[in-house]
């Protein structure tokens, strides 16, 4: 049995960080919390004002694909290792999501 998906506003502490009370979409049957779209755009604004997110780089053209480097401390958070596959998803207009 699926559980419905309501609002709430609630507290965000990411990784010892305190994002301060944001809203949240959570499922009444699990209690499973997501963050819509423009809750984690509010979230990265204040991770990059913190100095704790960005790496900016430029993709690199490759016949019909882009080439990204993933930083050293990103692929070690994430135990990437060397021509290990990933999947990679988009989520909302300018995000990509990295599963291992």
């Amino acid at each position: 049995m699926w559980g419905q998906i309501k609002w709430k506003k609630d507290r965000v502490i990411i990784e010892g960080i305190d994002y301060g009370n944001l809203d949240l979409e959570y499922c009444e049957s699990c209690g499973e919390e997501y963050f819509p779209e423009e809750t984690m755009i509010i979230i990265e604004k204040k991770t990059k004002r913190k100095g704790f997110m960005g790496h900016p780089k430029k993709g690199r053209k490759s016949r019909s694909s882009v080439l990204l480097m993933i930083p050293k401390d990103i692929a070690d958070k994430l135990k990437l290792k060397p021509d290990e596959k990933v999947t990679l998803f988009t989520e909302g207009k300018n995000k990509l999501i990295i599963s291992t």
